[in-house]
């Protein structure tokens, strides 16, 4: 999963929040861990965006 924009960050930030405490096996459990690589490699990104235009 990869987030393109802010609007894909912002949904999936909300998304997170929704489904934050999933169970271990949970369908919820594995959309969590997709979601919070996804949120952490877009803030990265960004990051990195900002330091190399900063």
């Amino acid at each position: 999963m990869v987030l393109k924009n802010e609007s894909d960050y912002e949904k999936a930030s909300e998304r997170i929040d929704e489904i934050y405490g999933a169970k271990a096996g949970t369908p919820e459990k594995k959309e969590l861990d997709e979601l919070l690589k996804a949120v952490k490699d877009y803030e990265d990104d960004f990051i990195k965006f900002l330091k190399d235009n900063g």
